[in-house]
């Protein structure tokens, strides 16, 4: 969620911006999978680019660092992040953040070491933010879908983007990551949207106008006959679930709730209400004094039925955000 303000580090800025690519997107196909039938598992986590775990802090949220964790922690967490990620048993990943070798990341790449532990997935990317520059000072950054399940295509949407840029051409492009998965026996599919929305614009204004072009996507698939599960990282909270804190409210500038009025008639949101899904970097995590909340799960069409759902507690240890798994069948 915080990476984009860290190119105020400008050593990343040597190089100049990339500019996205949207459409249809190429999938790495590792095997051969079997389609999957009227039920099916996906997996949400933003990642936290590998060097967001527990002990860090950032400067943007009331912190001191740019870069609070040093090499030997951010390969620790990404190893970590690899070993959580290998123990996953749905049919969907959904990542955000994934990052490459870098200047971001010291150079380690979380992408990479998710692959290792992922060989019989087929594997999505698409790059949100990019900077050509001389390595290790280039960037590539952005949002991953891998599946054990046949895939029919995937495709980057572009969602209404945050104005200006961070430094020259350099800035975060946004898009839904639309993944169709046929059905065995059918004509019809599962549409599998991974999103990760803005963080801090304005009055939430940009976040509003997202989820607005994202639904209605989403309502022209439905209409189709197919069955749509929206997830990933909302960056608004998605449950108005209390969890105890002592932060103080300017450190709570970007949060924002979800506008339910946005909420099609007839869809609704799968959360788990019992663990949060993100926390604050004023400072390192400690429980009960970081602001944590729920703002990572997913949405889903009223022809999907929601079968279980659940947060996984890693306490932040290695990301400053909670996988989320849900399981969803044809209703």
């Amino acid at each position: 969620m915080k990476i984009f303000r860290l190119l105020a580090f400008t050593v990343v800025l040597v190089g100049c911006g990339k500019f996205p690519v949207y459409g249809e997107l190429e999938i790495a196909r590792d095997a051969d999978h079997p389609a999957v039938g009227r039920q099916i598992s996906v997996t949400t986590w933003n990642v936290g680019y590998g060097a967001l775990g527990a002990d860090a802090d950032f400067i943007s949220d009331g912190g001191v660092h740019m870069r609070a964790l040093d090499a030997d922690e951010i390969t620790t967490a990404v190893n970590e992040i690899g070993r959580v990620v290998g123990e996953f048993d749905a049919h969907i990943l959904l990542f955000q953040e994934l990052a490459n070798v870098s200047v971001l990341t010291r150079n380690i790449s979380v992408q990479d070491e998710i692959a290792r532990n992922l060989t019989d997935y087929s594997a999505v990317y698409w790059e949100d933010l990019g900077v050509i520059a001389p390595t290790p000072y280039d960037i590539s950054h952005g949002m991953g879908v891998y599946a054990r399940t046949d895939i029919g295509v995937s495709t980057a949407v572009e969602l209404p983007q945050e104005p200006g840029y961070f430094f020259l051409s350099v800035k975060r492009y946004y898009a839904a990551i639309v993944t169709e998965v046929p059905i065995r026996g059918t004509d019809r599919k599962w549409v599998l949207i991974n999103i990760h929305l803005s963080a801090f614009d304005d009055g939430a204004d940009v976040r509003r106008a997202q989820v607005k072009v994202v639904f209605d996507f989403a309502r022209a698939e439905y209409a189709k006959g197919n069955y749509v599960v929206l997830g990933g990282d909302w960056n608004m909270r998605i449950s108005d679930t209390d969890f105890a804190h002592t932060t103080s409210d300017k450190d709570l500038f970007w949060v924002y709730d979800f506008p339910q009025d946005l909420l099609p008639k007839g869809w609704q949101l799968g959360v788990d209400e019992q663990t949060p899904t993100v926390r604050t970097l004023q400072k390192p995590y400690i429980e009960g004094e970081n602001y944590t909340a729920i703002i990572d799960g997913f949405a889903y069409s009223p022809n999907v039925r929601l079968n279980h759902i659940r947060t996984t507690d890693l306490k932040f240890e290695n990301s400053d955000h909670h996988p989320v798994t849900a399981e969803f069948s044809v209703r």
